[in-house]
């Protein structure tokens, strides 16, 4: 595969994650956020069981490896997040869930005993500084909605320290993506008969869009360049997702975005970049 095919993989798996959060947004002025949430991974886990017909030894493992995944990087994250998002913007949803690799560095040292640096001990101090204005009351949003989707980043960052530990039991990225969808699905399950949600017909296309181009083929797109290019230089394109959540966030509603807001959200991703800094 030549390398503008697998540039362009990373490039559209990045602008459909920054779409997700205006998308999910809107979903949400028609169905309830754990409804949704189940929905969207249904959908999903359907996909990859699709998917799963033209891998060998796909269903070779074992479920005790990926339940605790599919809670705390499918289920707990993504209600977090769509309520969060009821709340407060999607652009700065964006900018929150893009500081996910600071705690992923300051878990990591305390559970996998990975050394930080100085270039990590700066990051985390930027990203949290930036972070602190995007959440305060002169960054706009609203504070409890800022800290649910703060704490979604959280999870996901919990869910990237369990995954990496699930690769090194020999599991692909592929079947670690696709069963953490599962699982996670079989958790939302009940949280969705307990919230008694509704959803209206109008909120089903953006379900749709949803499920299908921001979460599996926009996994599909990233674990494919992956395979392909250096784990150290694919990172970089995380940080083109807040950029893509801004103009999506713009076009699609609209959103009055702040000053300061965007230079903070902007000294966090500069924070995250200067973490991962080898």
């Amino acid at each position: 595969m030549e390398k503008r095919s697998i540039v362009l993989y990373a490039v559209t798996a990045s602008a459909l994650w920054g779409t997700s959060f205006p998308i999910t947004k809107i979903a949400l002025e028609g169905a309830s956020p754990v409804l949704l949430a189940f929905l969207r991974y249904l959908l999903t886990s359907i996909l990859f069981l699709a998917l799963s017909l033209f891998y060998k030894n796909f269903y070779h493992i074992e479920i005790k490896n990926f339940v605790l995944l599919g809670i705390i990087s499918v289920t707990a994250p993504t209600i977090l997040q769509n309520i969060g998002l009821q709340y407060t913007s999607a652009y700065i949803t964006g900018f929150l869930q893009s500081t996910g690799p600071i705690y992923t560095v300051i878990l990591a040292y305390f559970f996998l005993q990975e050394t930080i640096t100085r270039y990590k001990v700066l990051g985390i101090l930027l990203a949290l500084g930036g972070t602190y204005f995007i959440t305060s009351p002169q960054g706009g949003g609203d504070l409890f909605g800022n800290i649910l989707v703060l704490s979604s980043a959280i999870c996901y960052s919990l869910g990237g320290i369990v995954a990496k530990r699930t690769l090194n039991l020999g599991y692909t990225p592929v079947q670690i993506v696709a069963f953490s969808s599962i699982f996670g699905t079989l958790f939302l399950f009940p949280a969705a008969l307990f919230e008694h949600g509704t959803m209206a017909a109008e909120s089903t296309p953006y379900i749709l869009f949803l499920a299908i181009f921001t979460t599996f083929i926009s996994y599909t797109l990233w674990y494919s360049a992956m395979e392909r290019m250096e784990l150290s230089k694919l990172s970089f394109f995380v940080f083109l997702i807040p950029i893509f959540s801004i103009f999506f966030s713009a076009v699609l509603l609209q959103e009055e975005m702040k000053a300061l807001t965007l230079a903070a959200g902007f000294v966090a991703v500069c924070g995250v970049a200067i973490a991962q800094r080898k």
